[in-house]
């Protein structure tokens, strides 16, 4: 039934394209997520990639990519949504997988309401893999993403933008671990002349982000469609939620 309802809830898509969203009109709901292609995530290292054998290896998601992310309502289920997480890293290869396109996705169940730290989690994630072919150019390649104790922050004052998680990636038998800290919308960042040499105030008045967000600038060349002139993406400057101080 699982696998029926994200085919139906997904338009599954080309080589190099992020997920789209449902036209179905959904009840509301107290659990918000903001259904969008352009989530970007900060990976935190907690364990370097390595074979089963201990052996270090040098295959990794990088320190940060975009995130699909989208909410939906299980019809035979409505007090139970789901969430469905799609990263670039498996995008990017899905026009070299022939199987069923589905499994390029993580789907979880998310919680109704959110916990009294305004937090909404998801559970239960179905493992999003990619079985890449090879090409004239490029060698064949495996790669599954496994998205464990994620949790979307949901208050009124910034309902569905700052995400948490853990995740584990394994490329070719190469494995490592990560916690997430992720924020919409995907903003680049510029420094310069009007802003200084600080990475925190590239993403402050201006970035196109919540002003009330904490977000610095990590410098990683693509941010998506994002002006190539960025110097980075923003991205959290502090575990989930992500807020800069107030001043009372």
């Amino acid at each position: 039934m699982t696998k029926n309802i994200l085919k139906t809830a997904l338009v599954v898509l080309g080589a190099g394209s992020l997920m789209t969203g449902c036209d179905f009109e959904q009840p509301e709901a107290p659990c918000f997520v903001q259904d969008a292609t352009n989530w970007y995530a900060k990976y935190d290292v907690v364990q370097e990639p390595r074979l089963a054998d201990g052996t270090a290896c040098t295959f990794s998601p990088g320190i940060g990519e975009r995130l699909g992310v989208y909410k939906f309502v299980d019809p035979d289920n409505r007090a139970e949504p789901l969430i469905t997480i799609r990263p670039t890293g498996l995008t990017a290869l899905a026009g070299r997988d022939s199987g069923d396109p589905a499994r390029q996705t993580a789907l979880g169940r998310l919680s109704a309401e959110p916990d009294a730290e305004e937090f909404c989690s998801g559970t239960g994630f179905s493992v999003a893999t990619v079985d890449a072919a090879a090409t004239a150019t490029a060698a064949a390649t495996s790669v599954t993403y496994e998205f464990s104790n994620v949790r979307v922050y949901s208050a009124p004052s910034a309902p569905g933008t700052q995400l948490t998680g853990e995740l584990k990636y394994t490329r070719d038998g190469c494995t490592s671990t990560y916690v997430i800290r992720a924020l919409w919308p995907a903003e680049g960042c510029i420094m310069g002349a009007d802003r200084g040499s600080d990475p925190a105030n590239a993403c402050g008045n201006g970035s196109g982000l919540n002003p009330d967000f904490d977000a610095t600038c990590v410098a990683i060349a693509n941010c998506g469609s994002l002006n190539p002139d960025h110097d980075g993406c923003c991205v959290p400057a502090k575990p989930i939620p992500s807020f800069v101080a107030s001043e009372d």
